[in-house]
């Protein structure tokens, strides 16, 4: 990285640390104001009480008057304090969104709580090779997805490459948005609040999040028993035939059967439609502070006049032919759960229930809100999540200083894939190494040879992250950098299964043939990444087999690349040379002292190292056999 590209990382990094202080100061404030909220309120309520037990005791109306005044000014303080912790909360959360981007930019992100393997697709053919997924993943580096949405999202995104058109659209809003830190803060933030259960810190894991599955799945069920005229005729007039004998019955003397009569009727027809109301305290009862956070950050998506394409298509889908703000139907939706809290009261609810049929009443309304609105819930929750993914891209694009969008080739153009100084995304920037790729064609390979440690897998894993990166329709790590739409093949790193009875070897031709069976059958070009092939056997079975797997990608139309620290490899035959370039790592020996350089040279490797690094962890091996 150059001294100017150094200067902006630095630049960045005293933004977050300054954010992350000046969060953290604003917060402390809170907490302090909150306190003395907290005490004042103590003594209003103390008033209060002794007020009213004053003006028992003594009769004087004055005293009466102070237990008003001083109940008021409780209620008052109770709403004040509530604001307060939570305008504390926020300035928690964006204290901890600012200490997690600098966490990005220092190479310290391997401890962040997202790392993307609860939503890893199982037996993807390059996701392990290229580790996408899991701690010290290029997901766990990008994502500042919180919602189960939004990790989806942009796990779908890393695993399955996009179109070409719809690439471009991701770019443009990568780009776009990567000028607008605020909105991507406040995002992220707002994200955060649905799974941080307490005071926000760098040490703590941010949980799940709800799980939104009950609830959409709630919301596509028909209850006719909450639509039935009889059902709510009845939910209206029993509570007022109810509430009009018990008033008979203190004022006129009315005998108590009359409403006897009325509870019981009510309670029958709590019985009839107890499924439905149970249901729809099920699917809702989770929600509380939690799903219905999700108003926020719709009402957040609105207000973001995004100028790019893909913003405003998505801004159109949120509304769409109602004209109605989803934040303002996610309103409706919060003030009708809120009357579910009612049924936590234990003392009260049980005889309040069969008098005014208050589980009938709300899920009526419950159901009338889903009948009107619940049928996009879910599609509103998904666009909070690609508006999650699109930050996680754009994220990597402001803060990495050597991050550029890729061009994505047109299919009538030649298929041709190259890039100047590109470099590993999960390398910390100030010691990673750019390479070159120069042109390589469909049906060309590039053969790297090298010693062990050199720098030939970090090669052929850059090359592979960053075209998940451009075909995510994010940035990658490199000067410049062009490539068609193609698949991608892969078998760097294999392990055996103990479980299965797979050896090593034998589940490294397992991927070799998926890769070639790729070829064969993919419609775009594939890009072939090999790392070390067929080591688990002889030399001689290795040579022939990795020379046939070569040109068998090459005769295919495939493109790639294949390495190895042996140099018989090398010697390939003179139909097959025409079509592969050679290329190589070396190490540096200086003094006596083994270091690496990871630059890559053309030609191929003219030693090994091996028998140095023996020598290195102290086995006395002659270096000249």
């Amino acid at each position: 990285m150059d001294p100017e590209q150094l200067a902006q990382l630095e630049n960045r990094a005293a933004q977050y640390r300054e954010g992350t202080a000046r969060h953290n100061r604003a917060a402390d404030k809170l907490d302090t104001q909150g306190q003395r909220i907290g005490n004042y309120r103590g003594v209003s309520f103390l008033v209060a009480i002794v007020s009213v037990g004053a003006y028992i005791s003594l009769g004087q109306a004055w005293l009466l008057l102070l237990a008003a005044v001083a109940t008021f000014t409780f209620v008052g303080l109770v709403k004040r304090h509530s604001s307060v912790v939570e305008q504390e909360e926020t300035e928690r959360r964006y204290a901890l969104v600012n200490e997690h981007a600098l966490l990005r930019i220092t190479q310290k992100w391997h401890g962040l709580p997202r790392s993307g393997s609860a939503f890893a697709p199982e037996n993807h053919p390059y996701a392990g090779d290229l580790a996408l997924f899991g701690n010290g993943s290029l997901y766990q580096r990008l994502s500042v997805a919180h919602t189960r949405y939004g990790q989806a999202s942009l796990v779908k995104w890393l695993s399955e490459p996009a179109g070409p058109t719809e690439i471009g659209l991701r770019q443009a809003a990568v780009t776009e948005l990567s000028g607008a830190s605020a909105f991507r803060q406040a995002l992220e933030a707002s994200g955060m609040a649905l799974v941080d259960k307490g005071r926000a810190s760098s040490t703590r894991t941010l949980s799940d999040g709800p799980n939104p599955g009950r609830l959409i799945a709630w919301t596509k069920t028909v209850e006719p028993v909450l639509e039935h005229v009889i059902v709510l005729a009845l939910s209206y007039l029993l509570p007022l035939c109810t509430v009009g004998a018990m008033l008979g019955q203190a004022l006129l003397d009315w005998p108590p059967y009359y409403w006897f009569g009325s509870v019981a009727a009510s309670m029958v027809l709590l019985m009839v439609t107890k499924h439905a109301t149970s249901e729809a305290f099920a699917a809702v009862s989770t929600t509380e502070g939690a799903f219905l956070r999700y108003g926020d950050l719709l009402q957040l998506l609105e207000t973001y006049d995004g100028k790019a394409p893909w913003f405003v298509e998505r801004r159109a889908s949120l509304v769409g032919s109602s004209n109605k703000k989803p934040s303002a139907i996610m309103g409706k939706f919060r003030n009708i759960v809120g009357w579910y809290d009612f049924r936590h009261n234990g003392m009260a609810y049980p005889l309040f229930n069969p008098i005014f049929l208050w589980d009938i009443h709300c899920s009526a309304a419950l159901h009338r809100w889903k009948t009107r609105s619940g049928v996009d819930l879910e599609r509103w929750f998904a666009t909070i999540g690609e508006y999650e993914a699109i930050s996680s891209l754009a994220g990597l694009l402001a803060d990495d200083p050597a991050a550029i969008l890729p061009v994505i080739l047109p299919a009538e153009e030649a298929r041709t894939i190259t890039a100047q100084r590109m470099g590993h995304p999960l390398l910390s920037a100030q010691k990673r190494v750019c390479n070159d790729l120069s042109a390589l064609n469909t049906g060309q390979g590039l053969l790297v040879t090298g010693s062990n440690m050199s720098g030939k897998s970090t090669f052929l894993r850059a090359l592979g992250v960053n075209c998940v990166l451009a075909f995510a329709g994010g940035p990658v790590i490199a000067q410049s950098m062009s490539l068609p739409a193609l698949r991608l093949g892969t078998s760097i790193r294999v392990s055996d299964s103990l479980s299965q009875g797979v050896s090593h070897f034998y589940a490294e031709v397992q991927k070799l043939a998926q890769v070639v069976e790729l070829a064969r059958s993919a419609g775009d070009p594939v890009l072939f990444l090999l790392d070390e092939g067929l080591h688990g056997t002889n030399s001689r079975e290795r040579q022939v087999g990795a020379r046939w797997v070569l040109a068998e990608l090459l005769k295919l139309g495939a493109f790639g690349v294949i390495t190895t620290h042996d140099m018989e490899l090398c010697r390939l035959p003179d139909e097959l040379m025409t079509y592969v370039r050679q290329h190589h790592f070396r190490e540096l020996v200086v003094d006596g002292e083994m270091t690496f350089d990871y630059t890559l040279r053309e030609g191929p490797v003219t030693s090994g190292n091996a028998l140095r690094l023996m020598r290195k962890v102290g086995l006395d091996v002659p270096l000249d056999g």
